[in-house]
């Protein structure tokens, strides 16, 4: 059993050398670990918008109702919207520097669908109200907002944000 009270341990600078040596590239795969699980976060996040039916952040009220009620819950249709919603590295995992994640709706997840066929359609939604027309129609579009910055996501990046020195001496 390790005791936690026992003062500072006494290095030579060949062992502070070795204990510091193996660290630029253990920086390197945390950050990329962190990478990965912001961006599942992420998306995690942003998809949870739909069952709440409001934007997942503070603060935010639900989503306003249709024009003409319908049977399945607003934006759930197919559930293609929903879906889209991806995450990918912005770098390699060979590069020096840390580069990030980029969260975004995939147009590919609207090929299939029955309305809105290969019409990627998440800007309507995220975009102010009336931004937007609907075909000949000209109704104008209402906002929506399911994806952007978000109080919940920042608090589950604070949250995941010791990986970036885990291994790292204390």
């Amino acid at each position: 059993m390790v005791n936690k009270m026992a003062g500072p341990k006494n290095l030579t600078p060949k062992q502070l050398m070795d204990q510091w040596r193996a660290l630029p590239n253990k920086f390197d795969v945390n950050i990329w670990n962190f990478e990965v699980k912001a961006g599942k976060a992420a998306v995690s996040v942003f998809q949870e918008s739909f069952y709440l039916r409001r934007f997942n952040s503070s603060g935010e009220f639900g989503w306003k109702e249709r024009r003409k009620p319908r049977p399945y819950p607003i934006l759930e249709e197919t559930g293609s919207l929903k879906n889209s919603i991806k995450w990918k590295h912005l770098g390699t995992k060979c590069s020096k520097s840390a580069a990030g994640a980029r969260i975004y709706t995939d147009p590919n997840g609207f090929q299939n669908t029955k309305r809105h066929r290969g019409f990627c359609y998440a800007a309507v939604h995220n975009a102010p109200d009336g931004t937007y027309t609907y075909g000949r129609t000209g109704v104008r579009s209402i906002q929506r907002q399911y994806i952007g910055h978000s109080t919940v996501l920042k608090n589950k990046l604070k949250e995941l944000s010791p990986i970036i020195f885990d291994g790292f001496p204390k």
